[in-house]
Protein backbone atom coordinates (compact mmCIF):
# COMPACT_ATOMS: atom_id res chain seq x y z
CA UNK A 1 0.00 0.00 0.00
CA UNK A 2 3.19 2.32 0.77
CA UNK A 3 4.45 1.73 -2.96
CA UNK A 4 1.23 3.39 -4.31
CA UNK A 5 1.86 6.37 -2.78
CA UNK A 6 5.40 6.62 -4.21
CA UNK A 7 4.69 5.85 -7.61
CA UNK A 8 3.09 9.32 -8.65
CA UNK A 9 6.11 10.69 -7.10
CA UNK A 10 8.09 8.36 -9.07
CA UNK A 11 6.15 9.31 -12.12
CA UNK A 12 6.66 12.88 -11.29
CA UNK A 13 10.74 12.99 -11.19
CA UNK A 14 11.28 10.46 -13.57
CA UNK A 15 8.20 10.76 -16.32
CA UNK A 16 10.72 12.88 -18.63
CA UNK A 17 12.98 10.17 -18.79
CA UNK A 18 10.99 7.90 -19.56
CA UNK A 19 8.05 9.67 -22.59
CA UNK A 20 11.21 11.62 -24.15
CA UNK A 21 10.78 13.12 -27.36
CA UNK A 22 11.75 10.24 -30.00
CA UNK A 23 11.91 13.38 -32.33
CA UNK A 24 15.49 15.08 -31.21
CA UNK A 25 16.76 16.87 -33.60
CA UNK A 26 20.51 18.37 -34.12
CA UNK A 27 21.56 21.57 -36.19
CA UNK A 28 24.40 22.06 -36.99
CA UNK A 29 24.91 25.51 -38.74
CA UNK A 30 28.24 26.54 -40.10
CA UNK A 31 28.65 30.52 -41.36
CA UNK A 32 30.21 31.05 -44.79
CA UNK A 33 29.72 34.63 -45.14
CA UNK A 34 27.94 36.88 -42.91
CA UNK A 35 25.29 39.43 -43.52
CA UNK A 36 24.54 41.81 -45.87
CA UNK A 37 24.95 38.73 -48.12
CA UNK A 38 24.94 35.48 -45.61
CA UNK A 39 25.74 32.49 -46.56
CA UNK A 40 25.51 29.28 -44.36
CA UNK A 41 25.87 25.55 -45.00
CA UNK A 42 23.74 23.27 -42.04
CA UNK A 43 23.33 20.05 -41.24
CA UNK A 44 19.99 18.62 -39.67
CA UNK A 45 20.31 15.30 -37.73
CA UNK A 46 17.19 13.43 -37.22
CA UNK A 47 16.01 10.39 -35.85
CA UNK A 48 16.34 8.18 -39.05
CA UNK A 49 17.63 10.63 -41.50
CA UNK A 50 20.42 13.79 -41.98
CA UNK A 51 19.81 16.33 -44.80
CA UNK A 52 22.23 19.23 -45.33
CA UNK A 53 21.71 22.81 -46.56
CA UNK A 54 23.11 25.58 -47.82
CA UNK A 55 20.98 29.25 -47.17
CA UNK A 56 21.96 32.03 -49.11
CA UNK A 57 20.42 35.42 -49.92
CA UNK A 58 18.99 36.18 -53.36
CA UNK A 59 21.21 38.76 -54.94
CA UNK A 60 17.91 39.33 -57.57
CA UNK A 61 16.24 40.75 -54.88
CA UNK A 62 17.53 43.84 -53.43
CA UNK A 63 14.35 46.08 -52.14
CA UNK A 64 14.32 43.57 -49.26
CA UNK A 65 15.80 39.91 -47.99
CA UNK A 66 14.85 36.48 -49.61
CA UNK A 67 16.32 34.00 -48.22
CA UNK A 68 16.57 30.77 -50.61
CA UNK A 69 17.62 27.29 -49.47
CA UNK A 70 19.08 24.46 -51.14
CA UNK A 71 18.78 21.07 -50.00
CA UNK A 72 20.85 17.82 -50.37
CA UNK A 73 19.05 15.05 -48.84
CA UNK A 74 22.18 12.76 -48.88
CA UNK A 75 25.80 13.51 -47.97
CA UNK A 76 26.86 12.56 -51.59
CA UNK A 77 24.71 15.29 -53.17
CA UNK A 78 26.60 17.53 -50.78
CA UNK A 79 30.07 15.92 -52.08
CA UNK A 80 29.33 16.67 -55.58
CA UNK A 81 28.54 20.80 -54.40
CA UNK A 82 32.05 20.09 -52.97
CA UNK A 83 33.88 18.41 -56.16
CA UNK A 84 32.21 21.04 -58.50
CA UNK A 85 33.70 23.75 -56.22
CA UNK A 86 37.01 22.17 -56.06
CA UNK A 87 37.36 22.02 -59.63
CA UNK A 88 36.32 25.33 -60.53
CA UNK A 89 39.04 26.70 -58.09
CA UNK A 90 42.02 25.25 -60.64
CA UNK A 91 39.88 25.83 -63.54
CA UNK A 92 39.25 28.74 -65.88
CA UNK A 93 37.45 32.11 -66.31
CA UNK A 94 34.02 31.14 -67.78
CA UNK A 95 34.27 27.32 -66.64
CA UNK A 96 30.85 25.99 -65.25
CA UNK A 97 29.85 22.57 -63.00
CA UNK A 98 26.38 22.11 -64.43
CA UNK A 99 24.56 20.29 -62.10
CA UNK A 100 20.56 19.09 -61.85
CA UNK A 101 19.27 22.09 -60.53
CA UNK A 102 21.97 24.26 -60.02
CA UNK A 103 25.12 25.58 -61.53
CA UNK A 104 28.38 27.21 -60.07
CA UNK A 105 30.10 29.36 -62.38
CA UNK A 106 33.76 30.61 -62.09
CA UNK A 107 33.63 34.68 -63.52
CA UNK A 108 37.18 35.91 -62.79
CA UNK A 109 40.57 33.81 -63.10
CA UNK A 110 42.77 36.22 -60.74
CA UNK A 111 44.69 33.23 -58.67
CA UNK A 112 43.82 35.24 -55.35
CA UNK A 113 41.09 37.18 -56.40
CA UNK A 114 38.14 34.77 -58.16
CA UNK A 115 34.37 35.21 -58.09
CA UNK A 116 31.70 32.16 -58.39
CA UNK A 117 28.11 32.65 -59.16
CA UNK A 118 26.11 30.16 -57.64
CA UNK A 119 22.68 29.72 -59.85
CA UNK A 120 20.01 27.97 -57.87
CA UNK A 121 16.45 28.45 -60.14
CA UNK A 122 15.53 31.82 -60.89
CA UNK A 123 18.17 33.10 -57.56
CA UNK A 124 21.43 34.09 -57.52
CA UNK A 125 24.30 34.45 -55.10
CA UNK A 126 28.43 35.20 -56.01
CA UNK A 127 31.28 34.51 -53.45
CA UNK A 128 34.92 34.43 -53.86
CA UNK A 129 37.43 32.19 -53.26
CA UNK A 130 37.94 32.25 -49.76
CA UNK A 131 34.07 31.56 -49.45
CA UNK A 132 34.83 28.65 -51.97
CA UNK A 133 37.56 27.15 -49.62
CA UNK A 134 35.54 27.34 -46.48
CA UNK A 135 32.61 25.42 -48.18
CA UNK A 136 34.72 22.76 -49.10
CA UNK A 137 36.16 22.55 -46.06
CA UNK A 138 33.46 22.09 -44.06
CA UNK A 139 31.79 19.81 -46.72
CA UNK A 140 34.95 17.33 -46.47
CA UNK A 141 34.95 17.61 -42.26
CA UNK A 142 31.17 15.93 -42.84
CA UNK A 143 32.11 12.77 -42.47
Amino acid sequence: MKLLFLLPLFFQTHSKFLFANPDTIIIDTYEVRLAPWPISMKRIIGETDTCYYLEFRDQHVMNHIALKVMEFEKLEQLKYFEKGLSYLKTGNTGDIAQFENYSIKKVSAKKDDAWYILSFGEAITNFQLPQANRMINIIKKLE
